[in-house]
Formats: C-alpha cells, structure tokens, sequence
C-alpha cells in the first residue's frame, strides 16, 4: 500500500508539471526573429572587425554582407514577441485522464493488484538461511561436476565459490581439477597456490606443493607479484638467501614507488643482510 502511495504521488507531481503550462494564460516571450536578428547584427559587425585586421578581402566581406543583411530581411517579418495565449483546461484534463487510464491499464495488465503487501522484515532472508542457500548450490555444482569431470570453467567456478565459503583445501583440490584439464593455466595455478597459502601463518614453511604451483606461474608470468614473493619467502627459508634476494629485488622493480609493500620487501631485504 505504501509503494502505491508513493508512485501515486510521483505520478501526480509529473502530471502537474507537465500540465501547468495548459492550465495557465501564458504572457508571452521573445520571438526567434528577435533574436535572429540581434545575431545577424553581431556578425556584420565581426565582418567589419576581419577586415580592419586583413583577415578578410574586401570583395568577400561585400559578398558575405548581402548574404546576412537578406537573412535579417527575411527575419524581418517576425514578431518580436510571442501572443498571449489563453488557457486550455479541456486538453489539460484530456491528457491527465488519458495518463490515468494507460498508468491503469499497464498495472492491470503487467502487475499484480491482487498480491498482499509482504512486510519488510519478512522480505530479507535471514544470514544463516542465506548461507546454507548458496552453501547447498556450491554442493549441487560439485555433484554435477562429478557427472562431468571434463568441465574447466565448472571447476574453477567451484573453486572460487569454495573460497568465498572458506573452505580452502576444497577450493584448493577443485582448482587443482581445474589444472589437470589445462596444465598451462597460471590463473588457475595462482588461485590453487592462494587457497593453499590463506590458512598458513607467516613462520609456517611453504609447502612443496605451492612452491611447485608457484613456480608454474613464473614460466609463464615472470613480473607475478604474489609469486615473487613466496618464491623468495620459500627460498629464503631453504636457506638459499642469493634466490630471495633475486626474487624480492625483482619484486621491488614491478611494484609501484608508492606502494606500501615496498616497506615489507625492503624489511625482508634487510633481514637477509650478512647471510
């Protein structure tokens, strides 16, 4: 009831700006000719000013004079101002019904009169039932993906759906299904080495797994910020400090002079320093 209320209202107020002008007697205004005329003037003027500059012949500023002074002749024949005009209420309420008639029909035809108003606390689902909503979709694309084992985009979709779920190794092991169909893939590698790596605490050692994944992305894109990184975390943790060093300086080369993790990569430098 609210909503219908508030389109009635809308409805209204652009019928009355709309139908104003019908309603009313109108003064009158300034005619085009009037203002034709003032322009035309501004151009002999300026024609006047090209010659007196040498931009402009005069044979041509001649030519271009007759042409304007027949344009103000001819815009000589209108009025300076517009007539009065009276009222018109019957067209008015012509076309105020004309618009309540269609707006009506539209919802006789397109809408749903006979529908009870919902609540508005009744309209929002609740979290929890949202969330075991989209946890039991995920748990049907996992089901058919069983049924079609050969579906990449499937795969990957399911591995993402896993992670905004949290669950990280499902979306680890549905990426890594996603990979066997296509070894090359560095997106699906990345994200496969990212739903591994979410879990893990900074002093956890890379597991050989990421590394190998992490490598993967480097074949095919070198300039990888996130696998520069942990090439050089898991390096460095291996002891071989000259291979950190030779990630996280080329890390430094990519990212941007402003960026904040800048500080972190020069720290992490900092900490390899006699080693």
């Amino acid at each position: 009831m609210i909503f219908t209320l508030i389109l009635l209202f809308i409805i209204a107020i652009v019928l009355a700006a709309v139908l104003w002008p019908l309603w009313r007697r109108s003064t009158g205004g300034a005619a085009r000719g009037r203002y034709d005329r003032a322009i035309y003037r501004d151009q002999l003027k300026e024609i006047e000013r090209d010659v007196a500059r040498g931009i402009v012949q005069p044979a041509d500023a001649d030519q271009a004079r007759r042409e304007i002074e027949r344009r103000i002749l001819a815009a000589g024949d209108e009025p300076d101002t517009l007539p009065p005009s009276a009222p018109k209420p019957r067209l008015a309420a012509m076309v105020a019904a004309a618009a309540a008639v269609g707006v009506f029909a539209i919802y006789v035809l397109f809408g749903a009169p006979d529908l009870p108003d919902q609540p508005f606390a009744h309209r929002a689902m609740p979290p929890e039932q949202d969330a075991t909503m989209i946890r039991g979709m995920v748990e049907s694309l996992a089901a058919r993906l069983q049924q079609q084992p050969a579906d990449f985009d499937g795969w990957v979709m399911l591995g993402r759906s896993y992670s905004v779920l949290g669950d990280n190794a499902k979306a680890a092991d549905a990426y890594e299904h996603a990979r066997a169909l296509k070894p090359g893939d560095a997106t699906v590698a990345m994200n496969e080495a990212a739903a591994l790596l979410t879990d893990s605490k900074p002093e956890d050692p890379i597991p050989a797994r990421v590394v190998g994944l992490l490598k993967t992305v480097e074949k095919s894109q070198p300039d990888q910020p996130m696998a520069l990184w942990f090439l050089g975390m898991a390096a460095a943790q291996q002891r071989d400090f000259s291979t950190a060093r030779q990630y996280w300086r080329h890390l430094l080369e990519i990212i941007p002079a402003n960026a904040p993790e800048r500080q972190t990569v020069n720290d992490a430098l900092a900490g390899l320093q006699g080693k």
